[in-house]
């Protein structure tokens, strides 16, 4: 978790994983806050807790959010629109690809705290809410959610300077998470004074995507040196011990034809390190044009913990991230299950 100011605001970054996650994003919301704006923060029981905690304090509470239907607990979203009301607008990504679709530039400009998802489509929302925006804004949040089609052409040219530098950013490290947080707000602060016109802020995001042609070349050498097939429908790139590779050409170059989900084998991230993670974590996602084909939360038994303590993470259906004993136990046999034939 961390925070930034857009204009006079606090935006508050912070995703509701755990009862963790909503204690610390609660406790930095100041005393005397009377508006509040989630926006991007897909609906958890962590975050019911939270909004319950600010309406039982008075707090006037908003959400905008477009993950409607996913994650473990798809009913959450009814759950909130009773306590909020007409303050609620939760759609699915299908109806705001982008949340800053959901907002009316400046419409809460007054607003005291707004809490948002720490990625760019979170940031965008919240800068627009706050008043700023840039030519082209909405469809570059829009795209910022679905990395494979990140590229020159569907983004604008701060939006693709922005993406090639977040790839730059220091891995999340659980024992020292300030590190990429910090990396993360830092970048965050620049894009916004980019985004108003800063050459100053914008030439230092120009600087990191030298760093991100390093990681191109290193995505490239991975996936001519450490892809294979586990099983039919299947791509998976081992990246454990080597330089930081940049993610959005090593999806697109596992997507290849046939392929319904691709796999990275890592060792960094919030499972990897954890007990029975043995250092590395496995993250799968299902190829854009398979999403409505496969959930990939059907392959974890009914009932299984979700946590990075317990070795998985599966709170949207095109996502999921692991251990190496679920994947070799669990994971590959249901997909290999899946997809034999």
């Amino acid at each position: 978790m961390f925070q930034i100011k857009v204009n006079a605001t606090s935006v508050i970054f912070s995703k509701f994983f755990s009862a963790a996650d909503a204690a610390a994003a609660f406790e930095v919301i100041p005393d005397h806050t009377t508006r509040v704006l989630f926006v991007d923060t897909g609906v958890t029981i962590d975050l019911i807790a939270t909004v319950k905690s600010l309406v039982e304090k008075g707090v006037d509470v908003t959400i905008r959010d477009h993950h409607k239907g996913e994650g473990r607990n798809p009913e959450a979203a009814e759950v909130i629109e009773q306590i909020l009301g007409s303050n609620a607008k939760i759609v699915d990504r299908k109806t705001a690809p982008g949340c800053a679709t959901l907002i009316g530039l400046g419409e809460f400009a007054d607003i005291g705290v707004i809490v948002a998802d720490p990625d760019y489509d979170g940031l965008v929302a919240a800068m627009k809410a706050c008043g700023i925006s840039y030519e082209g804004m909405d469809n570059d949040a829009e795209v910022f959610d679905v990395r494979p089609k990140q590229s020159a052409e569907t983004l604008t040219a701060l939006g693709w300077t922005a993406v090639r530098a977040l790839s730059t950013l220091p891995p999340f490290n659980k024992e020292k998470p300030e590190i990429s947080e910090n990396a993360k707000k830092q970048l965050f602060e620049r894009f916004v004074a980019a985004a108003s016109g800063d050459s100053a802020a914008r030439a230092e995001l120009e600087k990191a995507v030298a760093e991100h042609g390093a990681g191109v070349e290193e995505a490239e050498r991975l996936l001519a040196e450490k892809m294979f097939v586990p099983c039919k429908g299947v791509t998976l790139v081992d990246s454990v011990g080597a330089a930081r590779s940049d993610l959005n050409t090593l999806t697109k170059g596992m997507e290849k034809d046939g392929v319904v989900v691709t796999v990275v084998r890592k060792d960094f991230g919030p499972i990897a390190g954890k007990p029975g993670g043995h250092g590395v974590q496995y993250s799968l996602a299902v190829v854009q044009k398979h999403q409505a084909e496969l959930d990939l939360r059907t392959l974890v038994p009914t009932g299984t913990e979700t946590s990075p303590q317990a070795g998985l993470l599966s709170n949207v259906a095109f996502l999921l991230h692991c251990s190496e004993s679920v994947w070799n136990t669990t994971i590959l046999p249901a997909l290999a299950a899946r997809f034999a034939g």
